[in-house]
């Protein structure tokens, strides 16, 4: 384009300002990649539109890239009015004629009438000292072509050397081979001479009598060694093959030990459980101290478990513990010459049970501490004030766990989630500051130096993700907290044990601040339950009817089902129609959002088959007589919500106005819900 003959209008001088800069911005993204700041810069500079500074801040700025250089010294022009303009254009005319002639349609011309900002003799100067600089670039690049021609010439004589060293190297493997085929050759020959020489020694042996009868003689000597050698391999082998079998009736009678004693394990935890729950059945006025978890059959490692006895006055301070619930408790420490020295704890042993006689009514308590927190084993080992016995195991994950605190990749061995049932504001030691139904995950449950605090980090509402940690109040001095994580079991409720007074020893449950939880990922379209009952029945076949809805079905064999436990609920009570669970995963299956055209009830029954339904409730305000039904059964049904084993979404009664802006909600909220992971509490039933 610059070739072409572009005609001439009006010349630069007659142009405005805006004229001028709108000719400027409409080529702006071609000066900004064309154009360096360094070449501009200094006739800039000689025309007085830039100061020194100016230049400092496009070139030395570090924040800076080579594009945004070029677009702060455009702004920096803007800002001189018409003189920045024609500067720039000026410029573009010495030392980018093609760019010129793209942006201003004019062929460039160096004549000192076309320049405006500045004089004959300046020009004349600024123009020698820029070909002085080109001349110096142009002999500095041919000197840098010099040494780079020189540097080839001698990495060739190199490289010419090096194949001149590989060819001596190929012809002396050539002939270090040669070499060895010619030695083996001269040996085969020696060893044929050799055999030769001893063919003759023998036949000139076997012609004389007297040898013949001595090398008959050394040959049934050797034959009778030979036996007795025959005999003594026989035996050892025999013996082997004994040993072998006594070490493989070793090997099964272990393993069969190992059996026998877990099975007995999981028959104790069985035979606890039922005794806790016949316990609570028969009094609930006289709870023990502690609270005893009921648990299914526990998942054990086959290893040798050792019991000790011993007497101490103080046993968690004669030991130092590691360890939690995610990887189990381990002996870290032990002074030496006390008591559990004594009676041969090691660091690395894990901590199976404890039984101990509590301090307060002296009833035996034993405690099962392999799935336990750091916090409930240091509270249980300093129950130990006498005799007390402890189930050990040897070294298992132990040197695993150390390198994890070592290398800072987890704090503690503790990890269960947790869902505040409470709003705590943050503190000026690090305190969370958490609202009530935030998930947390705990990492630590004794941070070093506290005794009441939590270590925990909030988790992202849609993935299992850490994000901001801190601590948080464990509340100790009120609640014994006994946490079953990861199996499930009874809700951990916090219960206070006060001390013995003149009445007697009494308990009492409070409210829990926190509640375990356990994550569940559903499929991508889970089921949809509407509350209150009636609103939710007056809006599922309008929210079926859009895309990706569907309304879940009826069956028949009313009876058949009710026996294999899979009613939900009857369609009318009485009736042969009834909504199932294969109903909702038929629907499931299809990629669709189930429609739940049933009541609270059905929640648990479809958590226990894992399929985990977004439960919204929308609050309601009177605006009417007729709405009475409406608002009773809201207000019936807003209690039971907080007795769920999940959590739910609640609309803002001011968050709709008719039907079409609920649905709209509805579907934003579904969206939202969908994406998030399913924190559920274990079941209670």
């Amino acid at each position: 384009m610059a070739e072409e003959s572009v005609p001439e209008g009006r010349s630069l001088k007659e142009l405005s300002e805006e004229e001028l800069w709108e000719l400027i911005n409409d080529n702006r993204h071609r000066i900004s990649l064309g154009v360096r700041p360094c070449i501009l810069l200094p006739y800039l500079r000689q025309v007085k539109v830039l100061t020194e500074v100016d230049e400092d801040e496009i070139l030395s700025c570090h924040n800076l890239t080579n594009r945004c250089m070029r677009t702060y010294m455009l702004d920096l022009l803007r800002t001189q009015g018409r003189n920045g303009a024609v500067a720039l254009l000026e410029g573009l005319m010495i030392h980018y004629p093609v760019l010129y002639t793209h942006v201003t349609g004019r062929k460039p011309s160096t004549e000192p009438s076309r320049f405006s900002l500045i004089k004959y003799s300046e020009l004349t100067e600024y123009l020698i000292r820029a070909v002085t600089g080109m001349q110096t670039e142009l002999q500095e690049a041919r000197n840098e072509a010099g040494k780079m021609s020189t540097r080839c010439s001698s990495l060739e004589s190199e490289v010419s050397q090096l194949m001149e060293q590989e060819e001596k190297c190929s012809h002396l493997q050539t002939e270090n081979e040669r070499l060895q085929r010619h030695l083996e050759v001269t040996k085969l020959k020696d060893e044929k001479c050799d055999l030769y020489i001893r063919y003759t020694t023998s036949i000139e042996e076997k012609s004389l009598l007297n040898q013949t009868e001595a090398l008959s003689l050394q040959v049934q000597q050797l034959s009778l060694d030979c036996k007795m050698q025959e005999q003594k391999s026989t035996v050892v082998q025999s013996q082997m093959k004994e040993l072998q079998v006594e070490r493989d009736q070793a090997y099964q009678s272990r393993d069969d030990a190992q059996a026998m004693i877990a099975r007995i394990l999981a028959e104790k935890d069985t035979l606890r459980s039922q005794l806790v729950e016949l316990q609570e059945a028969v009094s609930k006025s006289s709870a023990p101290p502690f609270l005893v978890r009921s648990r299914p059959k526990a998942i054990r490692v086959n290893g040798r478990v050792l019991s000790l006895s011993l007497q101490c006055e103080a046993l968690l301070s004669e030991l130092s513990i590691v360890g939690g619930n995610k990887s189990g408790v381990f002996v870290h420490q032990v002074t030496e010459g006390g008591a559990a020295h004594a009676a041969g704890i090691s660091p690395g042993a894990q901590i199976v049970e404890l039984q101990v006689r509590y301090e307060q009514n002296s009833r035996a308590l034993r405690m099962v501490l392999e799935d336990s927190t750091l916090e409930e084993a240091m509270w249980a080992l300093g129950q130990v004030t006498g005799f007390c016995q402890l189930s050990l195991r040897p070294r298992q994950n132990y040197e695993a766990l150390l390198q994890q605190l070592q290398n800072s990749t987890m704090s503690s061995g503790d990890s269960f989630y947790i869902r505040v049932n409470l709003s705590l504001p943050a503190g000026a030691s690090g305190t969370l500051a958490v609202s009530c139904n935030n998930i947390l995950h705990v990492t630590n449950t004794r941070p070093a130096g506290t005794e009441d605090l939590w270590q925990a980090s909030q988790v992202h509402p849609c993935q299992l993700l850490d994000l901001q940690s801190g601590t948080v109040p464990n509340y100790y001095q009120k609640a014994v907290r006994i946490v079953s994580t990861g199996r499930q079991g009874r809700n951990p409720l916090w219960v206070s044990v006060d001390e013995e007074n003149t009445n007697g020893t009494e308990s009492c449950v409070t409210l829990m601040p926190y509640t375990l939880v356990t994550p569940h990922f559903p499929p991508v379209c889970r089921p949809i339950l509407l509350l209150p009952t009636i609103l939710g029945r007056m809006l599922d076949k309008k929210l079926a009817s859009w895309q990706g809805f569907q309304l879940m079905l009826t069956a028949s064999e009313h009876a058949a089902r009710l026996q294999r436990s899979e009613i939900l609920e009857e369609v009318e009570p009485g009736g042969n129609r009834c909504y199932t669970l294969q109903s909702v995963e038929k629907v499931m299956k299809k990629g669709l959002h189930c429609v739940l055209p049933l009541g609270l009830d059905c929640v648990r029954r479809l958590h226990r088959s894992e399929i985990f339904p977004v439960i919204i409730f929308s609050k309601l305000q009177r605006s009417g007589q007729t709405e009475e039904q409406l608002l009773a059964c809201s207000k019936s049904e807003e209690p039971l919500l907080d007795k769920l084993p999940c959590l739910y979404h609640s609309m803002a009664p001011d968050s709709w106005c008719d039907r079409n802006s609920l649905l709209t909600s509805l579907r934003t909220i579904i969206w939202e819900e969908q994406r998030k992971v399913v924190w559920v509490e274990p079941d209670l039933w």
